[in-house]
């Protein structure tokens, strides 16, 4: 994934596996992580929605319904990220943290990316 985080703050390591409608993106945190580094990995993982080889610059401008339904005890998970929405350079995510088939927290969240 082509990210410009470094550790210890790049989360999001590779894409396991995609179809049209949503990606799975293993995370890896260097220790259990907090609900906010859960969002922070959640951001990072949109980035494999990427279509073309052109560098944009993200933001993301807000988070949504984010809620952490199990105890976090391990440092790798995988994310599955759903692009629901697009409006020009705003993209609406859902995502949601998997531990196995276990979902561990979701939410939503806005990528702006810069033109």
């Amino acid at each position: 994934m082509d990210l410009p985080h470094q550790k210890p703050i790049r989360f999001a390591q590779e894409v396991v596996c995609h179809d049209e409608e949503s990606i799975l993106v293993s995370v890896i945190f260097p220790y259990s992580p907090t609900l906010s580094m859960v969002s922070e990995a959640a951001a990072q993982s949109s980035a494999a929605f990427k279509q073309d080889d052109k560098t944009l610059i993200g933001f993301l401008i807000s988070l949504k319904n984010v809620e952490q339904i199990c105890e976090f005890t391990k440092v790798k998970y995988n994310i599955k990220i759903k692009k629901e929405i697009s409006l020009g350079s705003m993209t609406e995510f859902s995502f949601e943290l998997m531990d196995d088939n276990n979902i561990c927290a979701r939410g939503s969240l806005t990528i702006l990316l810069q033109n």
